[in-house]
């Protein structure tokens, strides 16, 4: 009886003390997590990433042993978790290829543990908060870099954020900030690197409160992994690393570390792996060992895709030193041969590849054929003329061989020198010193009134079909012998239009009324004169019919006035026969004086209509206003 007694009892103070006991402060237990995109090792990364758009699928059971053991002081209290049996699931996406995602998340399938004074074991099963990471690519030993391709190592930065959507009580929720600098690189028979990655948490946790020193305490840790890597075939590969933690702002925990083996073996684009080993230390989350098995689907990549690194026995059909020979034929890979200038097809170079007699390690133009003089250099020609230089006279200049190399300057290409040409920028004749004559009339450009036109010697090269003596050009009678002193015209005819080379010279007035657009009748002879002129001189392709105003009233007012005093010029010359298309009018009003408006005068001379032709000159006419 006493002793059933005692068992009540026992199991009564049991139950008494479970209940006084507090739940451990949830935050993540697990402190490992694969490499995301796992594409050069499983337990830490090295500086790698998927290539563009690729995707990568990783499947995982995690066995962990003890991996929370609480000390009072430096005596063990017990294992608050033993056995714990995690699912991992994740992915990974290139996005370019110096860019990746992925997301990891664990799934608690199991844990046990003893519920130790004053802390309760935590709950069985759960799922845990999920790991989502960017990593990006600085350097690359291959392409898949931001900043430099094909550089001696590989080197990324990563950012990773642990989401706090854990169920339950697990010891599987927290929010962490986990920065990361990887590199590693590729020796060929071995693949070696690490990834350097703080653990950023908010305050520290005591875990066992009954510690009389912060012990068992969970803060920011940093983490560090070393991996060595190798396949042995195309299919078996295998990695060694050892992973160290670090607690990070005071406390007493010790820091631990690990050594962790792993085999793979690839079948089809499934890859699965075997991976543990034991740990060392009392950090919280370092398990005394951990096994994992699992598989990762990434689809393989060709590595004879441009840019990727591939040894030429795994290209076979591509040509790497790009000298013509295949890789699978070419004898000697890196060398470049070029097959329209090298004797033979074996990818190699040989002696004396230009045959010039002087070996290529002596020749510095192995690939042209010299002379041993020039060590197997052809003699040098400088302005590559075909002249050498010791028998060029010109060397630096290009020239014909029977002028000794020198060139013939003739930049006009008319056939005459420029040393004797007096015209060396325009194509002309022997006659003229190579100065032009256009119109071919025996009279050179220079000395020419009528350039274009064959003319006469006495009219300076202008022709006179009415044989008055006045040329064409000037002439506003051209059909019609006249005085010279009347333009040309019979002296009948007062000719009011006077024309030169530069000019047409007007001698009258244009009469408008007063503030109006109106041209008056006593102007009409005037401007019938003009428009004659123009259908005369149909050289004379375009005239701006130019209306001005002095600067008297306001200037909104004058700029009208003169726009439509120039439109009723316009008008009336297309009525009499002009083509319109010649002309257009314009009104600047008092913004162009040709006087001053100081005075009367001026501004009797700043009222005008000007007609400006093609050569800028003008034919300047003064108005006058008639109540």
């Amino acid at each position: 009886m006493c002793r059933l007694t005692g068992l009540i009892c026992a199991l009564i103070a049991s139950s008494a003390f479970a209940q006084q006991a507090a739940p451990v402060p949830e935050f993540r237990l697990e402190r490992f997590n694969f490499n995301s995109g796992a594409r050069k090792g499983y337990t830490a990364a090295s500086g790698d990433l998927l290539d563009k758009g690729q995707l990568h699928l990783l499947f995982a059971l995690h066995y962990q042993h003890n991996p929370l053991v609480l000390y009072t002081d430096t005596a063990r209290t017990g294992a608050l978790v033993g056995p714990r049996l995690t699912l991992h699931g994740a992915v990974g996406y290139g996005i370019t290829s110096w860019l990746q995602a992925s997301l990891e998340l664990p799934i608690l399938l199991f844990q046990s543990g003893e519920t130790l004074a004053g802390v309760k074991a935590p709950d069985v099963g759960g799922i845990s908060s999920p790991i989502v990471n960017l990593r990006l690519g600085l350097l690359s030993q291959g392409d898949g870099a931001l900043a430099l391709k094909d550089a001696p190592l590989d080197l990324a930065l990563g950012l990773g954020v642990v989401v706090p959507l854990a169920t339950g009580a697990s010891l599987s929720r927290d929010f962490i900030v986990m920065p990361q600098v990887s590199l590693g690189r590729d020796f060929g028979l071995f693949r070696l690197g690490g990834e350097i990655t703080p653990w950023i948490r908010g305050a520290p946790l005591v875990l066992s409160p009954t510690a009389s020193t912060i012990r068992d305490a969970v803060g920011h840790q940093l983490g560090a992994k070393l991996i060595v890597s190798k396949m042995f075939t195309e299919a078996f590969g295998a990695e060694l690393s050892g992973h160290g933690g670090f607690p990070l702002g005071g406390g007493a925990t010790p820091a631990a570390g690990e050594l962790l083996l792993g085999l793979h073996y690839l079948i089809g684009p499934m890859d699965v792996f075997l991976l543990g080993g034991p740990g060392f230390g009392q950090l919280p989350g370092s398990p005394a060992f951990r096994l994992m098995a699992g598989a990762q689907l990434a689809p393989k990549q060709d590595p004879c895709k441009p840019g990727k690194k591939h040894t030429p026995q795994e290209c076979p059909d591509l040509d790497d030193d790009e000298d013509g020979v295949l890789n699978k034929a070419d004898q000697c890979h890196g060398e470049k041969e070029d097959k329209d200038d090298f004797q033979d097809a074996d990818g190699c170079i040989d002696p004396d590849d230009d045959g010039d007699k002087v070996l290529d390690v002596n020749d510095r133009c192995r690939l042209v054929k010299g002379v041993p003089e020039n060590k197997g250099c052809p003699e040098p020609d400088t302005d590559k003329d075909g002249t050498i230089d010791r028998m060029d006279k010109c060397p630096h200049e290009p020239g014909p061989k029977d002028r000794l190399g020198c060139p013939v300057n003739d930049q006009d290409q008319d056939g005459i020198e420029d040393s004797q040409d007096a015209c060396p920028a325009v194509a002309g004749v022997p006659e003229f010193k190579g100065c032009p004559d256009t119109d071919k009339d025996g009279i050179e450009d220079a000395q020419d009134d009528c350039p274009k036109v064959p003319g006469t010697k006495a009219l300076k090269g202008c022709p006179d079909r009415d044989g008055d003596e006045v040329g064409d050009a000037v002439d506003n009678c051209p059909d019609e012998k006249g005085d010279k002193d009347n333009a040309g015209c019979p002296k009948s005819k007062k000719q009011l239009v006077e024309i030169t080379r530069e000019k047409i010279i007007i001698k009258d007035k244009i009469f408008f009324a007063t503030a109006k657009a109106v041209i008056l009748p006593k102007s009409f002879p005037l401007l019938d004169q003009v428009a004659a002129v123009l259908q005369q001189h149909k050289e004379i392709e375009g005239i701006e019919i130019q209306g001005h105003t002095d600067n008297k009233g306001k200037r909104e007012y004058n700029i009208k006035l003169s726009q439509a005093r120039a439109e009723s010029v316009k008008t009336y010359l297309t009525s009499k026969g002009v083509d319109g298309t010649r002309l257009k009018a314009h009104g600047y009003g008092p913004d162009r004086p040709a006087d001053t408006n100081a005075t009367e005068a001026g501004r009797s001379n700043n009222r005008r209509v000007e007609f400006v032709i093609e050569s800028g000159e003008t034919i300047k006419v003064k108005t006058k206003e008639v109540p």
